[in-house]
Parts: C-alpha cells; sequence; structure tokens
C-alpha cells in the first residue's frame, strides 16, 4: 500500500512539475497568439536561446543561478523584442497576412536554431547538477513557475492591462478609438512573452539540459495546452498546460517517455473533434 502511495505520489509530483513549466511557455505564446493572432513559431527558438544561455552562464562560467535565470531572461526578451520590432511590426505595417507573418517566423526559427547549433554544436548540453541538486533544481522550477503563473494571471484577469489585451483581441478599432497604442501594447507582450519563454527555458535547463531543437518539442506542447485550454482565454493555456503535464507524466510511467509527443497529438486531435473551442470554453471572435 505504501509503495502505491509513493508511486502515486510521485506521478503526480512529477505531472506538477512538468505541468508548470509547459503552462508557462503556453502563457507566453498565449499572450501574443490570442492577442495579436500572430502565430509566433519563432517562440520555439526563443526557448532554445534562453535554454543556452542559462547553460553557458551557469555551467560554463560558473555563475550563480539568479544571475544565470537573469542573463536567460534578459537575452530572450530582447530577442522576442527585436523580432517584433525588425520583423513582424514592418509585416504588419505593409498589410501582410496571417499566413506570411507565418512563413516569417518559421524561417526566423530556422535560422536562430541553426546559429545556436553552429556556435554551441548539435549534441545536447547536459546538467551538471547532482542528485539532491536535481531535487532542488525541480522545487526552484516549481515554486518560481508557480509565483510568476499567479503573478501574470493575476494582472491579466484584474488590471487594466488585461482589459485592454482583451478589447486588442475582439475590437482593435474600438481600442484605438479610446487613445490606446495598440503597437505600444504589442511592443509590451512581445518582450513579457520573451520573458516567460526566457525563464521557462532556463529553469528547464538547470534540470534537464538543452539542445538545438528542444525548443521545438516545448513549442509543440505549449500550442496544444493553449488549444486544449481554450482560445481567447489566457487562462486557457495554464489549465491546459497543467493538464498535458499530468497526462504526460501518467504516459511516461505506463509506456515510457517515447511516447510523450504521440499522446500529446492525439489529445489535440481528441479535443479538436470533442469541444474545438478548448476546455474554457471560449470561442474566439474578432470584430
Amino acid at each position: 500500500m505504501n509503495a502505491l502511495t509513493d508511486l502515486v505520489l510521485q506521478v503526480l509530483l512529477n505531472g506538477l512539475v512538468s505541468g508548470s513549466a509547459i503552462a508557462l511557455v503556453a502563457l507566453g505564446f498565449s499572450l501574443v497568439y490570442h492577442t495579436t493572432r500572430i502565430f509566433h513559431i519563432a517562440y520555439a527558438a526563443l526557448y532554445a536561446l534562453g535554454g543556452y544561455t542559462f547553460w553557458f552562464v551557469h555551467f560554463q562560467l560558473g555563475a550563480d543561478i539568479p544571475v544565470s535565470l537573469l542573463a536567460a531572461v534578459l537575452l530572450s526578451a530582447t530577442a522576442s523584442l527585436l523580432l517584433w520590432l525588425l520583423v513582424y511590426k514592418p509585416l504588419v505595417k505593409m498589410g501582410s497576412a496571417s499566413n506570411e507573418l507565418m512563413v516569417a517566423s518559421i524561417g526566423m526559427m530556422m535560422v536562430l536554431i541553426y546559429l545556436l547549433s553552429l556556435i554551441f554544436g548539435t549534441e545536447p548540453k547536459l546538467s551538471s547538477t547532482g542528485n539532491d541538486g536535481l531535487i532542488s533544481a525541480r522545487m526552484l522550477q516549481l515554486v518560481l513557475t508557480l509565483i510568476v503563473l499567479s503573478a501574470i494571471l493575476l494582472i491579466t484577469n484584474k488590471t487594466n492591462v488585461g482589459l485592454k489585451m482583451r478589447a486588442f483581441r475582439d475590437n482593435p478599432p474600438l481600442l484605438k478609438r479610446f487613445g490606446v497604442n495598440s503597437i505600444r501594447l504589442t511592443t509590451s507582450l512581445f518582450l513579457l512573452s520573451g520573458l516567460l519563454v526566457g525563464l521557462g527555458a532556463a529553469l528547464s535547463t538547470n534540470d534537464l539540459g538543452i539542445s538545438p531543437f528542444t525548443g521545438v518539442h516545448v513549442f509543440i506542447n505549449a500550442f496544444i495546452a493553449v488549444v486544449a485550454g481554450g482560445s481567447g482565454r489566457v487562462s486557457g493555456a495554464v489549465i491546459g498546460g497543467f493538464l498535458l503535464g499530468f497526462l504526460q507524466s501518467v504516459v511516461v510511467y505506463v509506456a515510457g517517455s517515447e511516447w510523450i509527443l504521440s499522446v500529446s497529438f492525439v489529445i489535440l486531435i481528441l479535443i479538436m473533434l470533442i469541444k474545438p473551442e478548448g476546455i474554457t470554453g471560449m470561442a474566439y471572435r474578432r470584430a
């Protein structure tokens, strides 16, 4: 009985850690996608950038974890901001369609990933933290992620910032009439999105390490979480992230880690067939 209880608790704890990690990255993607409708695939490369920055500063230069986290967050946020200012914003001003923005995003993702591969190589960079350190790393990841998730959800649901985001999503012309600068709002969202993905990547790298295409796999999970949670609600990404994390934890125990991605896609297909608007049940609308 004790063995069974320990097993259940372990699966639940793994699901909580994994779910919080997915939720944090999904939240960053959701802030941009649900508000601007830009399918920000280059977000995957920003994850890799944050992870490699943390790995280099912490494991190679020997900096403390807070300094390494700060370096990863700042670099990812800066790169996210530059993507908006130098790639997306000019295309938006030119009146480019959503699919053109997506193609540009895919191109930037590949450029950034192959640059990272050129600099750091293609072999995975593993965490050199010992067993006791890994437990501490996971607890740090869980606690810090929960704090950040709570803060962002509070801001988006209870403040004027969240109101502006929802107005921008539903009726951009009306938002402009009220004197809100949509360009400035979008700039802030890309900056915040970059901060979140950099933090998520750094915390995960401290535990699991990083490789050039890790961000792609993480992005797939984040996107599935966003779809599962429901279009139109930022909080849906968080709900979807935790749900996916717990389900993946069960899959790892039952079938092994190699089945995680396959099961994730099965979940995505089932949700799209059964409840296409997602768990939160709010269909996206646009004026």
